[in-house]
């Protein structure tokens, strides 16, 4: 009896050790579209926010990890410090990477010219009653006409990615509490094992918002 506990033992530290160790490679999806660096990047980049997860909901599962994340940013309830764990080298790496222009671009490059975005924003600010206000800085968003987003509408299945992405196409900008509520309301637990969700979750949900703070 002793040996067989302990191969039963042996087993599930060897099954709990594979499942720990298992290497992440959702960016594998644009395989098509991105060379093997950048997959290797965005790679990366998901692993170091499954860790952060990890620490933020050590008790769940991976699934139910993103579940929670996302029902925190629909709920404006992100956890605080969440957002700048990840390590500064891997944010200028990312930046300073092809992925980068792939994936982002400025809302003033996607939906205006020149400087006319600074223009707009300043004749908003004219016509509000509010003194205070400052004029809204540029940001990040994912670029509609981008590498990504015609990637991954080629290669996954998932029905929601694929309305996100679509809406992204041909609305433009989203909010995180927007997106995040929306996947959160339409999927179902076996979705957040699909490759295209966690990927998106990381990159247009944590990730971007990163690169917004850190502006």
């Amino acid at each position: 009896m002793k040996k067989i506990a302990i191969l039963i033992l042996i087993s599930i530290t060897s099954l709990s050790c594979n499942n720990t160790n298992k290497k992440i490679d959702y960016g594998n999806i644009l395989n098509n579209c991105f060379s093997e660096n950048e997959i290797a990047i965005l790679n990366e980049t998901c692993t170091q926010f499954e860790s952060n997860l990890s620490e933020l909901y050590p008790k769940e599962p991976i699934g139910i990890k993103y579940k929670l994340y996302l029902k925190d940013i629909s709920e404006l309830n992100e956890p605080t410090g969440f957002v700048k764990n990840s390590p500064n080298n891997l944010l200028d790496k990312l930046k300073n990477s092809s992925v980068f222009d792939k994936i982002w671009t400025k809302y003033s490059a996607a939906y205006y010219e020149d400087d006319s975005y600074e223009i707009q924003a300043k004749t908003n600010l004219e016509n509000t009653e509010i003194d205070t206000a400052e004029i809204p800085k540029d940001f990040y968003i994912t670029n509609p006409k981008g590498a990504y987003v015609d990637c991954l509408l080629k290669n996954q299945k998932n029905i929601f990615i694929e309305e996100y992405l679509l809406a992204v196409r041909d609305i433009g900008e989203i909010s995180p509490q927007i997106l995040a509520q929306g996947l959160l309301e339409s999927m179902t637990e076996s979705d957040y094992d699909d490759k295209p969700v966690r990927l998106i979750i990381a990159i247009n949900l944590f990730y971007e918002q990163e690169f917004n703070t850190s502006e």
